[in-house]
């Protein structure tokens, strides 16, 4: 293993990864003064003033999305760093998860689940998850890749093979006249 193999772009999506699994026990949404409305309309003491709850209890299918963008960006930079040989357009599929991440936690940002209050756990996620996107993309710059040329290699289309080498060697002389 050798850190060192791991391109900068790589490196800002791994550590953004795993601080965004972190942030993900943090609170994302809660509700404030749940025990006083319980209390004034059915008279029931429930003993808490606000309940709080973190990305694996606010979604369904969102947090799913944020694991999976994790696990590849983190799986990008070990195997970058353990020179492993993969045939996959890596860092495109990084950005584009990062990217999918960012949307649908930005989307909870503006449409929170259940009229919950958000918390500040969500503003870190998609800062994170947007950092995830943008060290994705990053990487691709630096590898030179592009979106067209991973979906190429994904597709098995693309350009064929390339033209053979110029030879080295001059032709031959034309004959002379007459013969």
């Amino acid at each position: 293993m050798d850190v060192n193999r791991v391109s900068p772009g790589e490196k800002i999506a791994a550590v953004a990864a795993v601080l965004l699994f972190i942030s993900m026990f943090f609170a994302w949404f809660g509700f404030e003064n749940v025990a006083n409305e319980l209390s004034d309309q059915f008279g029931v003491d429930v003993g808490a003033s606000s309940f709080t709850f973190n990305a694996w209890e606010s979604f369904d299918f969102i947090d799913l999305v944020l694991t999976v963008a994790i696990l590849a960006a983190v799986g990008t930079a070990f195997v970058r760093a353990s020179d492993a040989v993969v045939d996959l357009p890596l860092n495109p599929a990084v950005a584009v998860l990062g990217g999918l991440a960012t949307l649908l936690v930005l989307y909870r940002v503006i449409d929170p689940p259940g009229g919950s209050d958000r918390e500040w756990g969500v503003f870190l996620g998609l800062i994170l998850s947007a950092a995830v996107a943008y060290g994705g993309y990053k990487a691709m710059e630096e590898e030179g890749a592009s979106f067209s040329g991973a979906a190429d290699r994904l597709s098995g289309g693309g350009p064929g093979d390339p033209p053979p080498p110029p030879s080295s060697t001059p032709p031959p002389p034309p004959p002379p006249p007459g013969s």
